[in-house]
């Protein structure tokens, strides 16, 4: 008996579609964003440069060896992940000092930016500290009126909060005029957060578009405005890579709501975990008993709107005349003919990255332009018969090389420290990029061999034509474990893992192990190191926009 046809999702990808162009800022905005975010940056790290020198003189004067008043700055928020929507002004930084930040070392911050800030454009902002924040405030007076915060934080507060937590004396007492505490531990949690986004979203297939969806009906109607923030981006991430295949725009967003829909925020639901927090932490735990029961309603009536084709509805759109869906189709036409999303892909994966013009070669009939874009410190160029075709080429070049990167990083788990070891090799002092959560030790990294291969791809080399059975599957639908069993010589061997990729590869390498045991791996979980491109240098804009002072 055949199985029954899967059913495609071509009418909600369309609008999913429609919707997500509308609601997708314009390349204005996207370059006021940029050139803003750029300026404050340059104008801090002379801020930065001016601070060394004045505790260079006066370490020089005790024979002390100078430190770095300013360790870096990070974009976080919806400029590091690229979720901003056309409507979005507020822009975030965060600033990390090495010691405890104070509301005399915010003003003085804040005092030299205004100053420096004329030497790097000719733009005029409005700066001032605000005490109150922990930040300084960068309003732009020209159209769009951007506000951008720039949060002022340390390591320094977190290590003093968990000897505090732990009995442990402190060294020294916090200054009088400290800035808020819990402010600045909300900054380095956005740190962790937007690194994590990074590892495990930006490659995740539909994902962002599908958070950009949701912040817009957050936005939209009143009854998810609760669920806006962090919790919608676990939640994506939760469901969708939990998809045995890649999903379409429309199809991960029905999966969201499905996931929604089953009762995931309910009081007596699984709840959704926060990685990025070393204490177990349910993310949705601002959410009221009446708002958790509001959505879960939401959500289901959103299912049946869409499950008899009004899925318009809940996107807050006109329904789709013939024309728009020939336009669409054709888009996806040329969409797979052209990778005219390579530069919004890009985008996404590292924010403000900026294109110029190597070289333009050949008769001026016919001319070869070369463009040039620098991320981590590599330079890619790409050739074209147009400014547009090269620029396009390289950013799909870049683009799939970062993607290649990521999935290799997804495999890891957000706790995993050799992921903050290569990004932000050279950021001296506390790991508090780090994400930090439960470490139950299954995903330690891609399993290699001691060859350096798939355990698969090793065990098919020795014996052809093997048979990989799922035999089990346990745990709820965010954290389940898979049990592949696969029979070599006679002998039946297991491996489990969280993913069936996962438990595959355990189940071919317990059969290496134990029949070709010269082949087994002196270390089964070695990771792999990552290409140099990932490696950050002193301003060489990484993944979250980082550069160090």
């Amino acid at each position: 008996m055949r199985p029954p046809p899967q059913r495609t999702f071509v009418n909600e990808d369309r609008y999913v579609k429609a919707k997500h162009t509308t609601v997708y800022p314009s390349a204005e905005q996207l370059d006021a964003v940029q050139g803003m975010v750029s300026n404050v940056e340059r104008a801090l790290k002379s801020v930065s440069e001016w601070l060394n020198e004045k505790e260079g003189s006066a370490a020089v004067a005790v024979s002390a060896s100078p430190q770095s008043k300013l360790r870096g700055v990070l974009r976080v928020g919806l400029v590091a992940k690229g979720l901003l929507l056309k409507d979005d002004l507020e822009l975030e930084l965060v600033l990390l000092s090495r010691d405890m930040p104070t509301s005399s070392l915010l003003r003085l911050i804040s005092g030299k930016l205004s100053e420096f800030i004329k030497d790097v454009t000719e733009e005029k902002y409005v700066i001032t500290p605000s005490i109150q924040d922990a930040a300084i405030i960068v309003t732009s007076p020209t159209e769009p009126s951007l506000k951008l915060s720039i949060h002022l934080t340390s390591p320094v507060v977190r290590e003093q909060v968990e000897k505090e937590a732990s009995g442990e004396p402190c060294a020294e007492s916090s200054p009088q005029d400290a800035l808020d505490r819990q402010k600045c531990l909300a900054s380095l949690a956005s740190l962790r957060q937007a690194k994590w986004f990074q590892a495990k979203v930006s490659g995740l297939e539909s994902c962002v578009i599908v958070i950009r969806i949701l912040r817009d009906l957050c936005t939209r109607v009143s009854t998810w405005a609760p669920l806006k923030g962090w919790i919608i981006e676990l939640l994506c991430q939760k469901a969708i890579s939990t998809s045995e295949r890649l999903l379409g725009p429309g199809e991960a967003f029905r999966r969201v709501l499905e996931c929604l829909a089953s009762g995931i925020l309910m009081e007596d639901g699984p709840g959704i975990s926060d990685p990025c927090e070393r204490d177990s932490t349910d993310a949705s735990v601002h959410l009221t008993l009446q708002q958790r029961e509001d959505i879960t309603q939401s959500a289901q009536f959103a299912l049946r709107l869409s499950a008899f084709g009004q899925l318009y509805k809940v996107l807050g759109m006109d329904r789709l005349n013939s024309k728009a869906a020939r336009m669409f189709n054709e888009q996806n036409r040329a969409e797979r003919r052209e990778p005219a999303n390579a530069l919004m892909k890009l985008n996404q994966l590292r924010p403000g990255t900026l294109y110029r013009l190597a070289s333009q070669t050949g008769p001026e009939h016919e001319p070869q332009f070369t463009m040039a874009v620098e991320v981590d410190g590599v330079t890619y160029e790409a050739t074209g018969s147009s400014k547009r075709s090269a620029k396009l080429h390289v950013a799909q070049k870049v683009s799939q090389l970062i993607v290649l990167v990521l999935k290799e990083i997804c495999i890891l788990d957000a706790t995993c420290s050799c992921y903050a070891g290569n990004i932000f090799q050279g950021f001296t002092g506390s790991d508090e990029t780090t994400p930090t959560g439960s470490d139950d030790g299954n995903e330690g990294g891609p399993i290699l061999t001691k060859h350096g291969k798939n355990p698969v791809m090793e065990l098919n080399e020795k014996r052809r034509s093997l048979k990989y059975e799922l035999t089990s599957v346990k745990g709820r639908f965010n954290d389940k474990t898979f049990t592949i069993e696969v029979e070599v010589d006679g002998q039946k061997f297991q491996g489990s893992g969280s993913n069936k990729k996962l438990a595959k590869a355990n189940a071919a390498l317990a059969a290496l192990e134990q029949l070709f045991p010269e082949g087994s791996p002196a270390d089964p979980l070695k990771k792999k190191r990552f290409p140099p491109m990932v490696k950050a240098t002193c301003y060489s804009g990484s993944s979250l926009g980082l550069f160090l002072f």
